[in-house]
């Protein structure tokens, strides 16, 4: 029986490519079908990795199944005319932690139309695979795609959780994948085309071993990797670290510069600006470029001529950003500088230093020996059409000193991915020569104060490690965390060293906190770590028990869930089962729970219960996460005691609300947080009471976290009559007769999943009170509806900044302002370099001259000035309550 075909897919942030060899190993790419024009379809390498969504009323035919969308060519061009239909860059949202990648996030800050559809990052990429395997099934439909042997490139710095997403992308296109980085199918490209004896050839022109520089600038990111030549093998010893750095960049630079000539731009016309000077810049750049390129920008849905604005990109003017910007000469001591801001994107948070040579010149210092030059230069990317920008590369590199330097030549910077995929492919059966070096990155588990490695650096594919030099106590019937770190450093760990956790050399992974052994008894176990890297190419850590038969295996998966905590996922109607932690004070803690809501607990046990636990605990402040959780799940058996007296009911929220705090952290949070949305439809027993209802919305206030979209919705649909104003009409609930407004405005305006347009409403009932209420509260509510950065939520939840901008110039109209009120301005008006968040630059000024005359606090000015990183004491001072002990925020 004949193997599958080997194909190579290029899922590329600007453009999407595939080839395959036949049946003699000879490689061809394939012609990709697409629309080029309106009902016009054409076969083209290259299939631009982007969606347009057609307007209604816009028929640009669809015989690829692309619906709602139209994929490839067209939509790039459709794209650059019409403002905010474009779905772009998926793949650099992909490794975008600070926004949920699963969620309809793209186009990113397109507005609120409601006839715009909208896709998650995972789904376009899915859809980028699927338009490709219909078109390769419709030429070959004896081979199918799916049942081929598929290599998918991905940068070589995408970390674990966009590995993962990537391989999920391609399952739900319905192909299965193994992952290559990107750099190395590049080399195995250039293998490929000039052979084996010409390879090691490099290393015998420099006495037997030389070093290779491989730089991939794409669309999207920057990669880098060296490799080390000798005569007999060729071996990968370092890739880079993660460059969110690419041909985006310069277009954006570009944008700029042509910006400051036209005016400032909202978001949807920029990127149309963005996307002219992208192909200004392949003309102006590569062979034959004009002296210049003129910019046209149509006005929003019109075609004439008086609403379009106009400017000219020069060559030499081009030149200059790109090459003096993103390549300028460099010592071979150089190092990225670290600023503040990067250049103005859309919502992704770019690389801060653009100079591309300063990161190799750092790289290349980090990995190899300290009196090493690189020998060979290999480029690959679409940046690299223009033969400037080679010559400039080497000429930076060439400035370090030492032999001169060899450019190996790429006949198609575009196809070299591609081809190399397919070149792996072939090597793993034997037609090729292999690569070897294993994983560039070692991977580490902490433990007590260190990390201990799992993986080494350099380990084989499919080879099993195991820190067998170590035995670990692992709880199971309980949940548990795990802190994972990576690290490229040259040092040789082996599995069970435990080193000291360096920032400088370490790479902090999305921690694990998973229950193993749900639904036992909670107790110790002993276990050894192990882990691979698979033959896909990801990674695969486990806990394996050393007694037993036969002995259980733990696997620690990522969370691919971002941009905000973990949701429940269920309406749980009986509450999780305990996982107290097993101390005498604890269990003191818990009879006191008992006594209070137990058969006989009367009003007194109800008042005195939380004097008994900090008796038994400790203050407050002091408890940790697993003691919060633990005293969560011995109230929860309790619940339907609430309802017992009015001290009962309140003491039972404020509990409650306390102990589940923020709704997020804990594996089992989203069973807390359900078996507490099961309780919302219940209201309060006792709804004359206003304290008990001051305790209710606290407490929702307090687990907003931890609320999924639909449910943050659909308490908002409840509370919202009586947040509004009455000519906004709204029915009120006639069960629902709620006190403590103001603790219910609180909670009201920390649903930040609730949907923009109905925080914009929400927003503008609280302005519309402060005209005759200056109460702080108002303000601060303010200021968590409009603020620029949310405190949990994924980036696309907040409010559009015209929306913003609009509040900001009444409150400019008052000639007085008081801290709670400048603490909300700061909040609306703070600095994020995402021109999709942030407000326009003159409302910007004036909230600076405001702030300063009211004294505001120099971190307040600073935050509206100048791009600052939200630090997470900021982030727990927002979600309204100190978190609890060890339970950290990542963002």
């Amino acid at each position: 029986m004949a193997e599958p075909r080997v194909v190579g897919i290029d899922l590329g942030t600007t453009n999407t490519l595939v080839a395959f060899a036949n049946d003699a190993g000879a490689l061809s790419v394939l012609p990709i079908a697409q629309l080029v024009a309106p009902g016009v379809g054409e076969e083209r390498a290259l299939f631009p990795s982007c969606l347009y969504a057609p307007a209604p009323g816009e028929d640009l035919g669809d015989p690829f199944g692309d619906a709602p969308y139209v994929a490839g060519e067209l939509a790039r061009l459709r794209g650059a005319e019409v403002p905010g239909r474009l779905v772009a860059s998926a793949k650099s949202w992909l490794c975008h932690p600070a926004v949920d990648r699963t969620a309809p996030i793209l186009p990113w800050g397109a507005g609120e139309d409601a006839d715009l559809p909208r896709i998650s990052p995972i789904d376009a990429s899915a859809r980028y695979l699927a338009h490709v395997r219909r078109v390769y099934n419709a030429l070959f439909p004896d081979e199918p795609l799916e049942f081929c042997d598929v290599t998918l490139t991905v940068p070589a710095s995408f970390d674990e959780v966009a590995r993962e997403l990537t391989l999920d992308a391609a399952t739900r296109a319905g192909l299965t994948v193994r992952l290559l980085e990107e750099p190395t199918a590049a080399f195995y490209d250039y293998l490929l085309r000039e052979g084996s004896p010409a390879v090691h050839a490099i290393a015998d022109a420099h006495g037997g071993e030389a070093f290779v520089l491989v730089v991939d600038v794409g669309g999207g990111t920057t990669d880098l990797s060296l490799l080390k030549v000798t005569r007999t093998a060729i071996e990968r010893i370092a890739v880079g670290q993660h460059l969110l750095l690419g041909g985006d960049n310069m277009d954006l630079a570009l944008a700029a510069v042509c910006e400051a000539r036209l005016g400032k731009l909202d978001p949807a016309r920029f990127g149309q600006l963005v996307a002219q000077c992208r192909a200004a810049k392949e003309r102006l750049l590569g062979p034959e470029p004009p002296e210049e390129v003129e910019i046209a920008l149509l006005s929003k849905g019109s075609k004439l001529v008086g609403g379009t604005l106009r400017t000219k990109l020069g060559r030499e003017e081009t030149a200059r950003v790109v090459l003096d910007g993103f390549f300028p000469l460099t010592s071979r001591d150089a190092r990225p500088e670290r600023t503040r801001s990067a250049l103005v994107a859309f919502g992704l948070p770019y690389e801060k230093d653009v100079a591309i040579t300063r990161h190799v010149a750092h790289f290349f210092a980090r990995h190899a020996p300290a009196d090493a030059h690189p020998h060979a230069l290999l480029v690959n990317g679409g940046v690299f059409r223009g033969k400037k920008v080679i010559e400039r590369l080497a000429a930076a590199i060439e400035g370090w000193g030492g032999p001169s330097l060899r450019v190996l030549p790429q006949p198609d910077p575009d196809l070299g991915v591609v081809r190399g995929a397919v070149a792996y492919g072939l090597s793993l059966r034997g037609a090729l020569e292999r690569i070897g070096g294993g994983s560039a990155r070692g991977f580490y588990v902490g433990v007590d104060g260190g990390a201990v490695c799992v993986v080494p650096r350099g380990a084989k594919e499919g080879a099993l490690h195991r820190a067998a030099s170590r035995t670990f106590a692992l709880t199971v019937g309980r949940p548990v965390r795990f802190d994972l770190y990576a690290s490229d450093d040259a040092r040789a760990d082996a599995p069970g060293d435990v080193v000291p956790i360096d920032e400088e050399r370490m790479l902090r992974l999305p921690p694990i906190a998973v229950a193993l052994g749900a639904g036992e008894k909670a107790r110790e176990v002993q276990v050894v770590l192990e882990g691979q890297l698979t033959a896909v190419g990801t990674l695969d850590l486990a806990c394996v028990e050393l007694y037993g038969a036969p002995p259980r295996r733990h696997r620690l998966a990522f969370q691919l869930r971002s941009g905000g905590s973990e949701a429940p996922t269920s309406r749980a109607t009986r509450p999780p089962q305990s996982i107290a932690p097993p101390s005498r004070s604890f269990e003191s803690a818990a009879a006191a729970i008992a006594r209070a809501f137990g058969k006989t607990g009367g009003e007194r046990e109800a008042k005195d219960v939380l004097r008994e636990l900090e008796r038994a605990l400790g203050e407050r402040a002091t408890w940790t996460t697993e003691v919060t959780r633990g005293l969560f799940d011995a109230l929860s058996q309790h619940r339907s005691a609430r309802r017992r007296t009015a001290d009962h009911e309140r003491v039972f929220w404020m509990l409650a609300g306390y102990c589940a705090r923020p709704g997020f952290g804990d594996p089992r949070d989203p069973e807390r947080v359900a078996a507490l949305v099961a309780l919302w439809s219940d209201r309060l027993a006792f709804p004359a009471e206003a304290r008990g209802w001051a305790q209710y919305w606290i407490a929702w206030r307090r687990v907003a976290g931890g609320l999924d979209d639909e449910t943050q919705a659909r308490m908002r649909e409840t509370v919202d009559p009586y947040l509004a104003p009455t000519e906004a009409g709204l029915k009120k609930n006639k069960k629902w007769k709620p006190e403590a407004i103001g603790e219910l405005l609180e909670m009201a305006s920390s649903l930040e999943r609730a949907g923009s347009t109905s925080r914009a409403a929400l927003g503008e009932w609280t302005l519309e009170r402060t005209w005759v209420d200056d109460d702080a509260r108002l303000w601060a509510a303010l200021g968590r509806v409009g603020a620029r950065v949310p405190s949990y939520a994924s980036l696309h939840h907040v409010v559009a900044p015209l929306t913003v901008e609009k509040w900001l110039e009444q409150m400019l109209r008052t000639a007085k302002w008081t801290m709670p009120m400048a603490e909300a301005a700061a909040r609306m008006t703070r600095k994020t370099n995402d021109r999709a968040r942030d407000v326009g630059d003159r409302v910007r000024r004036e909230v600076e001259k405001k702030l300063v005359a009211a004294n505001a606090p120099a971190e307040w000015l600073r935050v509206v000035r100048e791009h600052v990183e939200v630090e997470e004491t900021e982030r727990a001072v927002w979600l309204g309550d100190g978190l609890p002990v060890g339970l950290r925020l990542v963002t």
